[in-house]
């Protein structure tokens, strides 16, 4: 779990220090990619609560890996589209359906 956070915090400060060096004054660009790295560590963090399902746990891991590289090809100026980085969003939703059905039972 160390390692996670080591990994997070290193993520975090070279995401942080692009957005700042490439900030000039556009705000709304700013507020965007903040936002999008705070939804980026909001999804790696839920991989915690996401273990219970080991398939799912395993998708989820492999959509916020993929969405971390998007992030950054796009922080970077490769890609315009940003609607990939949400790719973690469908295994949470996949959790709790999952997790509704389950206690149905």
């Amino acid at each position: 779990m160390v390692k996670l956070g080591i990994l997070l915090a290193l993520l975090f400060i070279v995401a942080m220090y692009k957005i700042y060096r490439d900030y000039e004054g556009d705000k709304k660009k700013f507020a965007l990619d903040t936002a999008l790295l705070l939804f980026l560590l909001f999804a790696t963090g839920f991989s915690k609560y996401a273990r219970v399902y080991l398939p799912l746990f395993v998708a989820h891991l492999i959509l916020v890996l993929f969405a971390w590289g998007y992030f950054y090809l796009y922080l970077f100026g490769r890609v315009r589209n940003i609607i990939s980085i949400f790719a973690p969003l469908l295994s949470i939703i996949a959790f709790f359906i999952l997790g509704y059905f389950s206690s149905q039972t």
